[in-house]
């Protein structure tokens, strides 16, 4: 069994890029889970935790990120990696992939309907979020801040996992064609927005 890894950045800073570094590198990554949201007693979480993730290597999704207090209960020997990025280029990429859709797991966390026009709020947990991991996790030396576009590369994850044979090039990203490029037209989110909140009775 590999040692812990959790990923606990917000969605849209690069957590599925580092999915598939983590996957490639050979381990076992575990998506996001609702199910967290739904306990009140923190030991009946913990212990749901540890259940669920016993046979897991890593972790990475939302809402995992809520919940490193409890992760750090149960595992303090792993590594945590915080995943961020600039709050403007952050917040401009959430509202062009989700748009209206009112998400109910999203509801949860940022206590609006959805991110298009609610952008202050969304940015106002993200960057709290932050802020409270980074302290809580302070001279913890289990601890590393991954960065877009500054140290998101094999060498930086491979280096805190201690880990050698790594590829030389930053992660994957997505391709940029044509189907990715319209959520930047406000007419197309719009559509898609009406369809998914239809779609999934949100």
């Amino acid at each position: 069994m590999k040692q812990k890894v959790f990923v606990i950045g917000f969605q849209k800073t690069g957590t599925t890029s580092l999915e598939h570094a983590l996957q490639f590198l050979g381990y076992r990554v575990y998506g996001g889970d609702k199910n967290l949201m739904k306990y009140s007693d923190s030991e009946a979480l913990k212990a749901y935790i540890k259940k669920t993730l016993d046979s897991w290597d890593a972790v990475q999704d939302m809402p995992w990120p809520l919940f490193y207090k409890e992760l750090y209960a149960v595992y303090p020997d792993a590594k945590y990696i915080l995943t961020i990025r600039d709050t403007n280029k952050w917040i401009r990429s959430v509202v062009t992939y989700f748009a209206s859709i009112r998400i109910p797991l999203h509801q949860k966390i940022y206590d609006v309907p959805c991110a298009e026009g609610h952008e202050d709020r969304y940015i106002e947990r993200y960057e709290k979020s932050n802020r409270d991991i980074i302290a809580f996790f302070e001279n913890k030396p289990n601890f590393l801040i991954m960065e877009m576009g500054k140290n998101f590369n094999y060498q930086t994850l491979g280096a805190f996992l201690s880990l050698e044979d790594l590829p030389k090039e930053d992660f994957p990203h997505a391709r940029n064609n044509k189907k990715r490029k319209l959520p930047n037209y406000k007419l197309y989110r719009n559509i898609r927005s009406i369809y998914w909140n239809y779609k999934k009775n949100y």
